[in-house]
């Protein structure tokens, strides 16, 4: 080979090279166009590609391939769109809900909820989603419908796996409208189901719907028994004050009987008064604790009195705290100075973290003044919670912390306040 031969040949490799032919790897238009081609492996390879490129053009072209005759490569085109994450890519992934192939169908309701939820770790739906009381998706963030509607459908799926996952995406997703489906799935043979179904329905029910779950109380199933008591507590279902007090009286000094307990506490039936009174005597802080809440949940004004000479006299941290929850609740607001103050505690602040967003908006006109207070660490916790429980007038209050002299308060302030602002913009 001639000199002048060779580096033509030098020069047309490189140009080869530069348009993604070295090393083996396609460029993005040779991905696109092995999406057509007819050789399967050529159409999976070409999709799993494309999945790892984030390129949104991807989207379109991938989600065209959801019905191609061969089952490896829809599965790796549902990958490919779960690791998009582009929300043009639901439509694809609700056709997805309904293919032949089991495996396709898991992927796809995982998928979803990639592609929507902010949650935590590499496999969502591997989360006992107990942990958290409402759904995983930011309040700015729209579900397609017809999300919801393929869900429902998967509850009613061949594979008992598949019907759970979907019930557990329903819930993550907060997916009141398909609420009724879940109830009716509380009656599926598998255990794994009707738990999954209860979590779900704690999530995106309403007391009224949490009714369904009274019977779950007694369940054959342990795991289903613990789901249906965090669920009935999250949604507050007073109907279930009975049955919980009858569950309670029979395991008082067990393991069990404190989660009873607990959840009998959160209803706020005012037909369990009399226990709670008899419990704030008991020698047990935890028992003392759950009593004092409950009686501020059924706002038993009576205690008023006896509260504020207990919070006196009491010793025990988180029992002064349940006193200030409760009678902060009961109408005294001095009290919420303890709660408030008690924020940045690294033992205790997420107690009062919890009692603080229990009490909802109607506690904003007292928490608000507190942005002003001397200390740091209070300013910045409340600009977290501000962030959840505020509105459009809550921006106002906030806006000046922005420039806060402490970087700390400054950055939670910005983030709660653009945060107000995308969910007053969704919600007008």
């Amino acid at each position: 080979m001639t000199r002048r031969a060779l580096g033509v040949a030098l020069l047309l490799f490189t140009g080869l090279a530069g348009e993604g032919y070295a090393a083996g790897k396609p460029a993005f238009e040779d991905l696109l166009a092995n999406l057509k081609s007819s050789n399967a492996k050529t159409r999976q390879e070409a999709a799993s590609q494309l999945g790892k490129s984030r390129r949104r053009e991807a989207v379109a072209p991938l989600s065209a391939l959801v019905r191609d005759e061969e089952p490896k490569v829809r599965l790796e085109v549902v990958r490919a769109l779960r690791e998009l994450r582009d929300v043009e890519g639901v439509p694809a992934l609700v056709t997805s809900l309904q293919d032949g192939d089991t495996k396709i169908r898991r992927e796809a309701i995982e998928s979803l909820v990639e592609v929507y939820a902010e949650l935590p770790g590499s496999t969502p739906l591997d989360l006992f989603s107990d942990q958290f009381d409402r759904s995983s998706v930011s309040p700015f963030t729209t579900v397609d419908s017809r999300v919801f509607s393929g869900l429902a459908r998967e509850l009613q799926d061949e594979d008992a796996g598949n019907r759970e996952q979907a019930a557990l995406a329903i819930g993550i997703l907060g997916g009141a409208p398909v609420v009724n489906d879940l109830i009716r799935v509380l009656q599926d043979p598998e255990s794994s189901v009707r738990g999954a179904a209860t979590t779900a329905i704690g999530k995106v029910g309403t007391a009224a719907d949490g009714k369904a779950l009274i019977p779950l109380l007694r369940d054959d199933s342990e795991t289903v028994r613990k789901r249906a008591l965090k669920a009935i507590g999250v949604l507050r279902v007073r109907d279930a004050g009975p049955a919980l007090r009858e569950l309670y009286e029979a395991n008082r000094r067990s393991e069990v009987g404190m989660r009873i307990l607990e959840c009998l506490s959160r209803v706020g039936d005012p037909a369990q008064a009399d226990l709670f009174r008899e419990l704030v005597q008991d020698p047990d802080p935890d028992r003392r604790r759950l009593a004092v809440e409950g009686l501020g949940r059924i706002t038993d004004s009576s205690m008023i009195a006896a509260f504020t000479k207990d919070y006196q006299r009491e010793r025990n941290d988180e029992l002064r705290l349940a006193y200030s929850f409760a009678l902060t609740l009961l109408g005294n607001r001095a009290f919420l100075d303890s709660l408030v103050l008690c924020l940045p505690s690294k033992t205790l602040g997420s107690r009062c973290r919890g009692y603080i967003t229990e009490m909802g908006r109607d506690i904003l006109p007292d928490l608000t003044p507190y942005l002003n207070d001397p200390d740091a660490d209070v300013r910045a916790e409340l600009c977290d919670i501000l962030g959840v429980l505020g509105d459009s007038g809550t921006i106002e209050r906030l806006t000046p912390l922005v420039n806060d002299p402490s970087s700390k308060v400054a950055d939670r302030a910005n983030r709660a306040v653009e945060r107000l602002r995308r969910v007053s913009a969704s919600h007008p």
